[in-house]
């Protein structure tokens, strides 16, 4: 398996562990406006089409989002490319690649690409972010006002958000490097908040017939993981240990998350590493936002990965050891 294909999976299961909070208030605080804007991708209805810049590479999406009866769903369509489709009730989703013939359900918790990519505020943060409140623009036509989230170190990124008066929703959003270039960009052309969504909107649009379906099972979590990063950069803490199936990898891999209540890292321990260093190659990988870094600790590959600054997945990475005491967090 490529290793660019397998940094991709590590990424998505690293960026399941973003969090978000609720509020109001034109003339609100930024931690305000922030709980507002979790709420509202969380409980509105709504659709619409936004660009997706990331890695070097652009993609629109259409997204319509349904909330009733304390219950989300959600369909997200690729309208470049093959037109992959992807299908979320709860946590059961379900994914439809047409160029492959296959569609793939399975159980997961991680959010969508709107909710995966915004941050949340939370006092823990407040030591290593400085929130600000900007002026108002105009973003697809609607008024936004503008958030803006520095770091106080270089072991993270920042934000610039575009958020809806009138609802806090989401209709621009950036993650800055630490030299503020754009790392990722999100960016609604156009976006309708009906009411009510009706329940057949959610109905996939591809013909499945002839396709291959596959299931996979929800793996084990909470698991007794016997590592721990000696060195974290601050604020960072341990927020999760789970076991999780990366595609292409032969067997189970142990994950650590660790987290400063904004970013996050993952690391994955994996038994033998499962190929050749020339196969996967150890040091620093980019993808787009995300960072990754690799070695071997006592026979085992050690990934670090998250959308964070290349110092910071090195700086965990390099400092896992074997714990001896399984559930010390």
């Amino acid at each position: 398996m490529p290793r660019a294909r397998r940094l991709c999976g590590m990424a998505l299961a690293a960026a399941a562990f973003s969090v978000l909070a609720g509020a109001q208030g034109v003339h609100a605080e930024p931690s305000e406006w922030l709980s507002r804007m979790g709420e509202a991708v969380q409980t509105l209805n709504y659709e619409g089409t936004f660009v997706h810049m990331h890695a070097g590479e652009v993609e629109t999406l259409y997204i319509i989002h349904r909330h009733a009866d304390g219950r989300s769903s959600e369909r997200l369509v690729s309208m470049d490319g093959a037109g992959r489709e992807i299908i979320r009730h709860e946590d059961e989703v379900t994914c439809i690649l047409p160029d492959r013939g296959l569609v793939l359900v399975e159980h997961r918790r991680d959010r969508n690409p709107l909710q995966a990519a915004l941050p949340a505020y939370s006092e823990e943060v407040a030591d290593y972010y400085e929130f600000s409140i900007g002026g108002v623009e105009r973003v697809a036509g609607r008024s936004a006002r503008v958030l803006t989230i520095a770091p106080r170190d270089d072991y993270r990124y920042g934000f610039r958000l575009w958020l809806d008066e009138a609802s806090a929703m989401p209709l621009k959003t950036q993650m800055r490097d630490t030299d503020g270039n754009i790392v990722e960009q999100l960016l609604f052309t156009n976006i309708r908040l009906p009411e009510s969504i009706p329940e057949s909107a959610l109905d996939a649009t591809t013909s499945t017939e002839g396709f291959t379906w596959l299931r996979r099972e929800r793996e084990p979590g909470d698991v007794r993981v016997a590592w721990r990063a000696g060195n974290l950069p601050g604020g960072f803490q341990l927020k999760a240990s789970t076991v999780s199936r990366i595609d292409g990898a032969p067997h189970v891999v142990q994950q650590l998350v660790y987290s400063d209540g904004l970013a996050a890292v993952s690391v994955f321990v994996e038994e033998g590493g499962g190929e050749s260093e020339a196969e996967w190659p150890l040091g620093l990988a980019r993808m787009g936002g995300a960072n990754a870094y690799s070695l071997r600790i006592s026979g085992r590959m050690i990934t670090a990965v998250g959308e964070v600054p290349a110092l910071t997945v090195r700086t965990i990475a390099e400092s896992l050891e074997e714990n001896g005491e399984a559930d010390d967090r």
